[in-house]
């Protein structure tokens, strides 16, 4: 019995590593322009692609990274609400290595339409 619940411990562990967000700079915030290339809204996380610049910077290809479709379907988000080609603001945190990738906490839209996209604000 002890060597059952040992393994199921041990299967467990990879979620939560997978869910941590120690990968990104949360200390710093930031706000980038840019229109969507691609929208994937499935599971374990909602990835979008996006091409903008942040202040002082060239544009570039990014990659965002948000909740799972659950929660944002809770924060009033469908899966067509955002597509290809839209012009965003993005706000979140970028990776800690420099790469463009980020984790987004609100998308605004051009309407001015503000979507919360991540469980942490």
């Amino acid at each position: 019995m002890l060597v059952g619940l040992l393994s199921l411990l041990g299967a467990s562990s990879p979620a939560g590593a997978h869910h941590s967000w120690a990968r990104y700079d949360s200390d710093h915030v930031f706000t980038i322009e840019g229109t969507l290339t691609a929208v994937d809204f499935s599971n374990p996380h909602v990835v979008m692609h996006f091409t903008g610049a942040a202040e002082g910077e060239a544009s570039m290809e990014w990659t965002m990274e948000m909740d799972p479709p659950t929660l944002l379907i809770r924060f009033g988000l469908k899966h067509d609400t955002f597509a290809s080609g839209m012009k965003v603001k993005i706000t979140g945190v970028r990776a800690r290595t420099g790469v463009p990738v980020m984790r987004a906490l609100t998308i605004e839209t051009q309407d001015g339409t503000v979507y919360r996209v991540s469980s942490r604000i």
